[in-house]
């Protein structure tokens, strides 16, 4: 059976074709175009109208895509820019098709079930973090499920929209970015967070789980990959120090140089430098040594339910 998922998101709009034999998923399309939803979005509160026009035709794009990949049955759905948009009726309206708009409890309990899918990760308890544009996700459980879950308006292209930097940034800026981060992290979800890892972690050992974008880039860096190996991208584990030594790359380079990184896609190098500063304060905020990579998430999770 042929299954497909559309998520449109702060800074792309993602295909995912598989086909479903029980339990077992198998990708046979996977393919992004980059929107930038939420650009715009967070100085005023609405979408602007060049990227729900973009958005409107990479949809529409993929659906074609989605078809003549003999996928006739394709779910959509809609995460953080549009669920905090005023005006999303427009990119709604515009798009013509039924659209799940996720609140963030529920993507936070899509992106555990699609890592979770993965038979390698499946066993041990993890805290699962997914950074997106708009916001991240982080998710507590084992392998008798889910037990706690947050979503926070923490995301890279929100980040990036409050926080202009020099090129090359500034050290003061990337402090100026740390603080921001820190003080997210620090008001909406450490205090529950550290309370179920205490009550869990007495017994079991927790492995942290980076699911999204930029938790690819940091495998794709890694690995000095340019193409998309989700084998071998799952197998990287990341100290904090090389999560750390990422993100001080990627700060002291100017745009054009960071483009030129190997796994680093050009269109993101820009989000990239917020993306990873999330990864490394949500590590060192809750005591993490290392970082798994899963290429699961919300779009996995869409197919499994």
């Amino acid at each position: 059976m042929r299954r497909g998922v559309i998520d449109i998101g702060t800074n792309s709009v993602k295909l995912l074709i598989a086909d479903l034999r029980g339990d077992e998923i198998s990708p046979h399309l996977e393919t992004s175009r980059q929107t930038r939803l939420g650009c715009g979005l967070y100085s005023g509160g609405k979408l602007q109208a060049e990227p729900i026009q973009a958005t409107v035709a990479a949809v529409k794009e993929l659906l074609a895509l989605a078809k003549a990949n003999d996928c006739s049955n394709t779910r959509i759905i809609a995460t953080s820019a549009v669920r905090d948009s005023s005006n999303s009726a427009e990119l709604l309206d515009a798009l013509g098709q039924a659209v799940d708009v996720l609140s963030g409890d529920n993507e936070a309990r899509l992106a555990f079930a699609g890592v979770m899918g993965c038979p390698r990760l499946a066993k041990s308890p993890a805290l699962v973090i997914d950074t997106g544009g708009g916001s991240t996700e982080f998710i507590v459980g084992d392998a008798d499920g889910m037990r706690f879950h947050t979503s926070i308006p923490l995301g890279s292209v929100r980040m990036m929209e409050r926080h202009v930097v020099s090129d090359p940034p500034a050290g003061g800026e990337l402090e100026t970015v740390r603080k921001s981060i820190d003080q997210a992290l620090s008001e909406t979800s450490l205090p529950g967070l550290r309370g179920q890892l205490n009550e869990l972690g007495q017994a079991q050992q927790f492995e942290m789980i980076g699911s999204g974008g930029m938790a690819g880039i940091l495998a794709k860096m890694e690995l000095a990959a340019a193409d998309y190996d989700r084998d071998r991208m799952e197998t990287v584990e990341l100290p904090l120090e090389r999560v750390t030594a990422w993100r001080e790359r990627l700060w002291r380079l100017p745009l054009v140089k960071r483009r030129e990184i190997i796994g680093l896609p050009k269109s993101r190098a820009d989000v990239a430098l917020f993306g990873s500063l999330i990864y490394e304060q949500a590590m060192r905020q809750l005591g993490f040594a290392a970082l798994r990579i899963s290429t699961r998430g919300i779009r996995f999770g869409v197919l499994r339910s």
